[in-house]
């Protein structure tokens, strides 16, 4: 139980469940059974199963994250992380150890939702919740980093086999005597397989003759079914067939569905006859399933010798779980009985409700079921297929859906489905670069649409925008973009709202309005946020990222990339992976670490190759940039040429007719063929200067000025400088002048001869980002994240040591004591023997003290090791050991938040990060006066960090958040008046002047009440402000 996750792999009929019921019915400590099937595969469901098992024993488990399952379902299209902590905090809550088993876990293999959960849960699950997986084969689990933590065990089928003792024991014990001889050929037959040596010994106890085949295998197991079937009473293998039709059965389903009156008792004799059957529960409750070999059997036996009664069942199954409002169960046996007008009658009833639930692998497998000539009679299924398809980069299997969902709404007459038919292809057409088209289905989308139909038209007027915006019409798409965002603003759609103010920073940073980008982007940043899904919060710190680095902000650029692939990777996200691992390649390219540059550069290229022309195309010309700054022209225009014939193949004509002419004119005039290079670049240019594209014009004018330099026209190569720091100064940048002119100071030169603005300064840069490049290849870029400590060690809220991830228990402890003893000398060391005890047990003689210190100090080595406090010229102290503290970290945070203004991007970001480190006051459980300081200084802190977040909320006008979080930071010192004024100020800024004027009355009580004091000048002049009257 010290790992984190037992894993039990093998194929069927190896007694994984047998081994998993033995060790359940032993364990001492509390085991929570889930038993998954093909159903679950969506995770909504999963979490609702699992909690569900985990209620069994805890029954208030979890109530927060029932309830944001029931309201919030949708959102795990976007994102299956947000809900892991959510998990992780109830399981916190249950306060003592426990173990949850989920057997037949194969039913979920490939799931990317629950891989993804399941991936982030194991980061971080608790060390009071231990995990085992029951499974046919190896789960999608980070096996290698789990085991290199030690924080996994694993049973396989070869611990499984049974051994030739224990078949004999298995026998004996079924009645079978047999020989030490014969229980060795058995074992040799069966190859130590479970289900095969109680299939034999089933047949060997009724002195049965078999035909031994060479190997008694899973591929066997029909043959010796067969054999044990034909053994049983008719009436029994009666029932057994018909029945086999139910995944799962129960005494009401068999009578209602197989109209047999005598099912409790034929239930009840398979369970006696041990016939592979397993009941749950018991009384009128009690469900049963056969195993899924025998299932499976005696399924296919009834399907190939009685098709039509097989049918027959299927259809009055179907018919029952319709009217019990069991529609998935419903669906299955429709689709079993071949009944696909009434399957798809079902499935277009719930298909919105499935997408909008995030019960995505229930719609594909409904659509993946259907036969192509059922497939347009479903078309709400197959548009909700296609958006599923989308999201997972599958655009041709998407599309192919889309042809079903048009064809199915024509036969409707159903102007709206086909509008959001046009809409999705449109949307379609955006990922794969094809602009014209993105349009031109957008505004067929628009014509099937009324007026009321305000989100489908806000959704076709972004595509319209951004498709404008790809084209270079960059007026026309601001206006777009400008409209739809006040649209989304109107109808309260904040994750909408987010997405657009995403868009819009990246027009605005293409235009080279770079601050106006940056104030949108940090809305959208504190909306990602408080949203908490990693996926678009990857989004938005990328595009944030990009910023930074194209103002030369490298640190923060830095900063914003590693956390913005921190999400992405948790999100398990492969699109937003490959746009930070490329910003990140050219960051590292611009520093000249080139050896850093290439693989990652390799690496987003893998991910983006499929479906994402765009980014794909900036990664050609990214590297043909590096390849020429290293003077591999060849190698550059290779680069180029497959740049250029993928930008003509997928309709890229902005990216082929303006930068890619540049860089191309560029590389063959440094390879010496001026004449070409020249009229390139001028095509480049001129293209450039109609699109109004900022930042790539200054960029094309900065290397025409290089190309003129270097064929020696002084006059044109001025000029075009001039044009560049121009732009740059009009955008606020220079960076694409600073990391260029790494390559071309002759450039520079000209212009500080010239006494040209800013070219001094761009020389100074240069030489900085010479410096930070030097810095990191010397050793590495940084990438800052939470220490993998030696001990980790957590005060706030609790005492608590981990180390090498193992959490010491109270046990290994002792006393409290020899735990304070250590929190002691970790904060004030290094100290006399005699200043601690005199902090620790003042009560105490000196003898005493002496005895009871060494008798605390042997239990705190014996619990953390020799090494962890040592004694030096009579001083005691931590030893040389690594440590994370979250005091540390919590005071590091404020102290450097209280350096920046709140509408700065990452002031938020630092203050919330601090206020989830603060679990509590610091060490609850010590009483000595040491601490008290501390705690006090602390808590004062944690306040300031409430205010630091609704502040925040403040200054972007989102008054009722910030109240949210003033109300917190009262929680914990109510008689603070100015936490009561801003609560005020908040009320009458969104017009709640009753209640602004209600705070004032709740501020005056308090006080009152507990200090005998009125409130102060300031608040009473609000007070009087907002009430328009005097006291």
């Amino acid at each position: 139980m010290e790992r984190k996750l037992t894993i039990v792999v093998a194929p069927a009929g190896y007694g994984k469940t047998s081994v998993l019921v033995d060790f359940a019915q032993r364990c001492s400590l509390p085991v929570c059974w889930y038993t998954t099937d093909e159903r679950d595969r969506d995770l909504g469901t999963f979490i609702w199963y699992l909690l569900g098992a985990i209620k069994t024993q805890f029954p208030d488990f979890g109530r927060d994250v029932q309830d944001l399952l029931t309201v919030q379902r949708h959102a795990f299209l976007r994102d299956p992380v947000v809900w892991v902590d959510e998990l992780v905090n109830a399981i916190l809550d249950v306060g003592e150890e426990f173990v949850v088993i989920v057997d037949n876990y194969e039913a979920l293999d490939g799931t990317m939702g629950v891989k993804t959960f399941m991936h982030r849960l194991l980061e971080i699950l608790p060390p009071n919740c231990h995990l085992i997986l029951g499974s046919r084969v190896l789960p999608d689990v980070p096996v290698t980093r789990l085991v290199a933590k030690r924080q996994l065990v694993g049973l396989t089928s070869r611990d499984l086999r049974f051994t030739q003792e224990e078949i004999q024991e298995l026998l004996t014990l079924s009645s079978v005597n047999v020989t030490e001889i014969q229980a060795q050929e058995l074992a040799a037959h069966a190859e130590g397989w479970g289900t095969g040596i109680l299939l034999l010994a089933d047949l060997l106890c009724k002195d049965v003759e078999v035909d031994m085949p060479g190997r008694v295998t899973v591929d066997m197991y029909d043959y010796l079914a067969q054999e044990v079937l034909t053994r049983q009473p008719p009436d029994i293998v009666d029932f057994l067939s018909a029945s086999s039709v139910l995944r799962e059965c129960s005494v009401r389903l068999c009578r209602e569905i197989l109209h047999n009156e005598a099912s409790r008792e034929l239930l009840a004799e398979i369970e006696r006859r041990h016939l592979f059957i397993t009941r749950f529960g018991a009384g009128r409750g009690a469900t049963y399933r056969y195993h899924n070999l025998f299932r499976d059997f005696l399924h296919e036996r009834l399907s190939r010798d009685d098709p039509e009664r097989h049918i027959a069942i299927h259809r009055r199954a179907a018919a029952c779980f319709e009217r019990d409002d069991d529609i998935e169960e419903a669906v299955f046996h429709y689709l079993a009985a071949q009944d696909y007008i009434d399957a798809t009658r079902l499935m277009e009833r719930v298909a919105m409700e499935c997408f909008t639930r995030g019960r995505s692998e229930t719609l594909l497998r409904w659509a993946n079921a259907l036969p192509r000539t059922s497939r347009d009679h479903a078309p709400r299924l197959a548009l909700y297929q296609s958006r599923v398809l989308t999201d997972r980069y599958a655009y041709e299997q998407a599309r192919q859906a889309l042809a079903y969902a048009e064809t199915g709404f024509i036969a409707q007459s159903n102007a709206d489905g086909l509008a959001r038919v046009h809409n999705q292809r449109a949307t379609l057409a955006l990922f794969e670069g094809q602009y014209e088209a993105v349009i031109e289905q957008a505004k067929i989308a628009l014509a099937f649409l009324d007026q009321q139909e305000v989100v489908e038209r806000a959704q076709a007027q972004r595509l319209i925008g951004l498709a404008h915006v790809k084209l270079g019409h960059m007026e026309e798409g601001v206006e777009q973009l400008q409209h739809t965002l006040a649209v989304f603003r109107h109808i309260g759609s904040v994750y909408d709202v987010a997405n657009l103010l995403q868009d819009l920073a990246h027009t605005y940073t293409n235009l080279g309005r770079l601050n106006e980008a940056e104030l949108l982007l940090n809305e959208a940043l504190a909306i990602r946020r408080r949203l908490g899904a990693p996926v678009p919060l990857a989004g938005v710190l990328n595009n944030l990222g990009y910023l930074h680095y194209l103002r030369g902000k490298y640190q923060e650029a830095l900063d914003l990339y590693e956390e913005g692939l921190a999400a992405a990777r948790h999100g398990d996200d492969l699109r937003y992976q490959a746009y930070i691992l490329v910003g990140l390649a050219d960051l590292y390219r611009d520093v000249g670490a080139y050896e850093r540059a290439s693989p990652v550069y390799e690496a987003g290229w893998q991910m983006a190759q499929e479906s994402e022309p765009g980014l794909t195309l900036n990664i050609l010309a990214s590297q043909a940039v590096m390849a020429r700054w290293q003077g591999d022209y060849t190698q550059a225009r290779i680069l180029l040429a497959q740049a250029d014939q993928l930008a003509k193949a997928k309709g890229l004509h902005v990216e082929e007719q303006g930068l890619l002419r540049v860089l191309r004119g560029i590389v063959l005039l440094e390879d010496q063929e001026v004449d070409a290079g020249l009229r390139l670049l001028a095509a480049g240019v001129r293209f450039l200067e109609k699109l109004d594209v900022k930042r790539d014009l200054a960029w094309a004018y900065f290397l025409q000025a290089k190309a003129y330099c270097l064929v020696g026209d002084e006059r044109r190569a001025i000029a075009a400088l001039r044009w560049a720091i121009a732009l740059g100064n009009q955008i606020g940048a220079h960076q694409f002048i600073v990391v260029e002119g790494q390559y071309a100071e002759q450039v520079l030169a000209l212009g500080i001869a010239e006494q040209i603005d800013s070219c001094r300064t761009i020389l100074e840069d240069m030489q900085r980002l010479k410096n930070f490049g030097l810095e990191d290849r010397s050793g590495s870029l940084r990438t800052q994240s939470k220490p993998t400590a030696y001990l980790e060690i957590y005060t706030l809220g609790r005492g608590e040591i981990v180390r090498d991830g193992h959490k010491i228990s109270t046990s290994e402890w002792g006393t409290a004591t020899a735990k304070e003893l250590f929190f002691y000398v970790l904060l004030h060391g290094p100290l006399d023997r005699d200043v601690i005890g005199v902090d620790l047990w003042p009560e105490l003689s000196v003898k005493k003290m002496s005895n009871r210190f060494h008798i605390a100090l042997h239990r705190v080595r014996k619990a953390l090791g020799t090494d962890i406090v040592v004694v030096r010229n009579g001083q005691y102290h931590l030893g040389d050991v690594d440590y994370w503290l979250d005091v540390d970290e919590f005071e590091s945070l404020v102290e450097r938040s209280r350096l920046l203004p709140p509408h700065d991007w990452q002031a938020e970001t630092l203050w919330r990060r601090a206020e989830s480190l603060y679990q509590g006051d610091f060490l609850p459980d010590v009483e000595n006066l040491w601490c008290v300081d501390k705690r006090i200084a602390l808590r004062e802190m944690y306040v300031e960090t409430l205010m630091g977040i609704a502040r925040c909320h403040e200054i972007r006008r989102e008054y009722e958040e910030a109240v949210v979080w003033h109300r917190k930071a009262l929680g914990v010192d109510e008689f603070r008046e100015d936490i009561h004024r801003h609560i005020m100020d908040c009320y009458a800024k969104v017009g709640r002047r009753a209640d602004a004027l209600a705070q004032y009355d709740i501020c005056r009580e308090a006080l009152r009440r507990d200090l005998g004091v009125e409130p102060g000048v300031k608040t009473k002049a609000l007070y009087e402000r907002i009430a328009e009257k005097p006291l």
